[in-house]
C-alpha cells in the first residue's frame, strides 16, 4: 500500500535561521553554522512562515510502509541541527577501570586527548577532535566533556576515538 503523503513539520526558533535549497539545509545560530546534505533521500524540503511562525516541512509523495519512516529520520536530523546551533551537544564520558588507572590529558586546548595506560597498555592512544568538537577535561581526573555543534561529529568522537575496537 501507497502512502499518498507523509509530512513532518519543525518549528524553527527565534534567533534561528533556515535554508533549505535542493535537499541541502543549512542552519545558523548563535553558537555556529550547520550544513547537511539530504539528496540521498527522496523528500522534499522547504521553509514555510504560517502566522509569523517559521516552519520546516519535510514531505513525501508516494510511500510505501519500508521508506516512510525516513520522513521523520530526516526532521530529527534537522531538529537536531537546531539544537545544535542553540544550545549544543555534550556527552561526558567516564573512564571505567577495575585495575590499571586510566590516564587521560587533553592537548590542543581541547583539539585532541592523549590517554595512557588503557588496559595496562604501554602505547598512548593521542585522538583528534572531529572538525567542531572540544574536549575539556571535569574536576574529576576520570572523566572527560566532550562538546560541539554537531551532534554526528560528537557522537562520531565519542564512538571511534574512544572506542578499543579498530575500524579499518
Amino acid at each position: 500500500m501507497r502512502y499518498l503523503l507523509t509530512k513532518e513539520e519543525i518549528t524553527v526558533p527565534e534567533g534561528v535561521e533556515v535554508a533549505a535549497k535542493a535537499r541541502v539545509v543549512t542552519v545558523g545560530g548563535t553558537r555556529g553554522k550547520l550544513q547537511k546534505s539530504f539528496k540521498h533521500v527522496a523528500v522534499d524540503i522547504y521553509v514555510v512562515t504560517v502566522k509569523g511562525v517559521k516552519k520546516v516541512v519535510v514531505e513525501m509523495w508516494f510511500g510505501n510502509y519500508k521508506i516512510k519512516p525516513v520522513v521523520r529520520s530526516v526532521a530529527s536530523a534537522i531538529q537536531n541541527m537546531i539544537d545544535g546551533v542553540t544550545k549544543g551537544h555534550r556527552y561526558k564520558m567516564r573512564a571505567a577501570f577495575a585495575h590499571f588507572p586510566i590516564n587521560m590529558t587533553v592537548l590542543n586546548k581541547g583539539k585532541a586527548l592523549e590517554i595512557r595506560n588503557f588496559v595496562g597498555e604501554k602505547h598512548i592512544k593521542k585522538i583528534t577532535m572531529l572538525p567542531g568538537c572540544e574536549v575539556r577535561e571535569t574536576d574529576n581526573r576520570h572523566q572527560i566533556i566532550i562538546e560541539g555543534i554537531d551532534l554526528d561529529s560528537v557522537a562520531l568522537t565519542c564512538i571511534v576515538g574512544l572506542s578499543v575496537r579498530r575500524y579499518y
